[in-house]
């Protein structure tokens, strides 16, 4: 047992650079498709965090009377949810360019002003701001204050000046002053982009007044708002339960008021709403990409674990006239697939960490974002790092059990090469001839073993789709000017991880190519290839094999952009520009020019002495 044990550490020690890219594949694709997942649902978890932190109203509801809700409609709502889960509000929209308050350029644009009495927002428990302050406090009981929405740039300078409004809702009338306090982010209106709340009657707001508590205004103007905070919901925000009980809520107060009322949840509001509209398009996103990384990976993968198998023919063949069972023996190879994958599954969590972070801050482009949850969110990871695990530990299974049926001795002898037979093009004269001795030497070797040429063109076109996918929503975000700034920012993400996809693998498949070929490509240089000739040898088939991929990528890509377009609901593959596929495609043989010259150093370490010692 104790020499068998000392088999693994050699094991390892000889294969390491098969270890490292075993690693890596894992750690690219798992922790890609992990990140994506991951940031899909920290961003739900964020929102429910922000909604339960901020107190978030579950409805709100507006009055479609000029008379506002009546003191008997606000104690219906009190009784039926508690008096802490119900907020009354006056808020007063005004249209098009007028401004309540003497600023030049204030018009510009919605601006939301909320007005509260000496109190302040400090005592609202339903839709807690966050408030950010100048240090200013009111010098009397009965002074108004003022606070903007966010950072509205025409309004900081004036911040602690005592302000004059003006305001009319109907018949009503007011011209007082204020003191403006600073800005706040109200949760119900956290977004950055144009709120199609801000549309009234066909027409675009300028400002929307809102007054809590603000005496003597709260009892002269109509409250035409009430916020209500559904007890008892503990299911996740937007989750099917949570919106059976609101959709049940919004009805049952629809059939007491009528048509005097109109009910919106918080699948209604904009901010809430387009954030979850957002996740769950990530989260689409996500099942798609993580097929393709997940497919290119286990490819690879199985690739090197099959023909570390060929490599071992002799030690299984000690291993097994020695007395070792079967199992004994694949245990270690299974171990060694084992130790792979989980060290690249244990970097590819904290990679998608990181990965759903950088995705979740895109989007501070577009929102005042809540805080990033902390909540572990494993179910993107765990999935995919399965996935690549078992399906790699059951092909290494089925591929040493073949071995196992050899004999020994069968083991022991190098396998007999493939017998030589023409190409598909040697069928065609007018091409082949046309050939010097070397491309067609070249093109024999691509050509004839089938596996190895079809792993690199099926991960090269993966890869080159994915750069397709991701060029082509930056093109419709930048030139199409659809989607925003944070989905710019996803579809680099999906370039550099292509990227990397890209250069792991032809670098895996590439290195396995000349380890297995060491013999062949030292008789060139005993037979006087120069050195730069014996490079091109082998990278003469590397390009050849990632321009065929890069050719079937193409389309491949195309295919993705329809399934990504019509998950976003934006762009359309018409409208993706010309340059676009050529940026793909050289990107593609950038990468691969990128890892050849990586390789380069390998192969002039070829030993020729030891690599043309005889076998038998």
């Amino acid at each position: 047992m104790r020499t068998y044990f000392k088999t693994f550490a050699k094991m390892f020690k000889r294969h390491l650079t098969r270890l490292v890219s075993v690693f890596l594949m894992v750690l690219v694709s798992v922790g890609f498709t992990a990140g994506i997942g991951m940031s899909t649902e920290k961003m739900a978890y964020s929102l429910d965090d922000y909604y339960r932190a901020q107190n978030v109203s579950d409805l709100n509801i507006k009055s479609t009377s000029e008379q506002g809700f009546s003191d008997d409609d606000i104690a219906f709502f009190r009784q039926r949810y508690g008096e802490e889960n119900v907020l009354c509000a006056s808020s007063l929209e005004v249209k098009g360019g007028e401004s309540p308050l003497p600023i030049e350029g204030l018009g510009e644009g919605i601006t939301r002003i909320y007005l509260f009495s000496e109190e302040g927002p400090e005592k609202l428990t339903l839709n807690v701001p966050e408030i950010e302050k100048n240090g200013v406090s009111p010098t009397s009981d009965t002074e108004f204050v003022t606070y903007t929405e966010r950072e509205t740039m025409q309004l900081l300078p004036f911040e602690g000046d005592r302000l004059t409004m003006s305001l009319s809702m109907g018949p009503f009338s007011f011209q007082y002053d204020f003191l403006f306090m600073g800005t706040l982010t109200e949760p119900l209106h956290f977004t950055k982009m144009d709120d199609v709340s801000t549309q009234f009657e066909g027409e675009e707001l300028s400002h929307v007044v809102y007054i809590f508590n603000c005496v003597p205004l709260a009892a002269l103007l109509p409250k035409n708002d009430i916020y209500v905070k559904v007890s008892g919901l503990d299911d996740a925000l937007f989750s099917a339960g949570y919106t059976r009980s609101l959709d049940a809520e919004k009805q049952a107060i629809e059939t007491q008021f009528g048509e005097s009322v109109a009910v919106l949840t918080l699948k209604e509001n904009f901010s809430f709403s387009s954030f979850n509209a957002y996740a769950e398009k990530i989260d689409a996103i996500g099942y798609v990409l993580m097929v393709v990384f997940l497919l290119v990976t286990l490819l690879v993968v199985l690739s090197t674990m099959t023909r570390l198998l060929e490599e071992e023919r002799g030690q299984i063949a000690c291993l097994q006239t020695l007395g070792y069972s079967p199992f004994m023996i694949l245990s270690k190879y299974l171990l060694f697939a084992l130790v792979g994958t989980l060290i690249g599954g244990a970097g590819a969590y904290f990679a998608g960490e990181a990965l759903s972070y950088i995705i979740y801050i895109n989007f501070d482009w577009c929102y005042a974002l809540p805080a990033y949850s902390l909540r572990p969110a494993p179910i993107f990871f765990v999935l995919s790092a399965a996935i690549i695990m078992v399906s790699t530990l059951v092909a290494t299974f089925a591929a040493g059990m073949h071995k196992m049926r050899e004999t020994p001795a069968s083991l022991l002898r190098p396998r007999t090469p493939k017998a030589g037979r023409k190409v598909i093009l040697e069928r065609i004269p007018l091409l082949w001839n046309r050939l010097s001795f070397k491309y067609k030497s070249t093109m024999r070797n691509v050509l004839r073993f089938r596996m190895r040429f079809a792993m690199t063109v099926v991960a090269v076109m993966a890869s080159t789709g994915l750069v397709v996918a991701g060029l082509a929503v930056l093109d419709c975000c930048l030139f199409q000017e659809v989607g925003t700034a944070a989905m710019i920012g996803v579809s680099v993400i999906v370039l550099v991880f292509a990227a990397l996809l890209n250069a792991v693998v032809i670098y895996t498949l590439t290195n396995i190519n000349i380890s297995e070929r060491n013999r062949e490509l030292a008789t060139l240089m005993v037979l006087g290839y120069q050195t730069h000739e014996v490079d091109l040898y082998i990278y003469r088939e590397i390009y050849i094999t990632s321009a065929i991929g890069i050719a079937v990528g193409l389309p491949f890509g195309c295919l993705l952009c329809l399934f990504i377009f019509d998950l976003l609901d934006f762009g359309s593959v018409a409208g993706i520009n010309w340059f676009v596929w050529i940026i793909a495609a050289v990107l593609s043989l950038v990468f691969t020019f990128a890892v050849t010259l990586m390789l380069r150093p390998k192969i002039r370490k070829i030993d020729m002495n030891e690599s043309l010692k005889a076998i038998e």
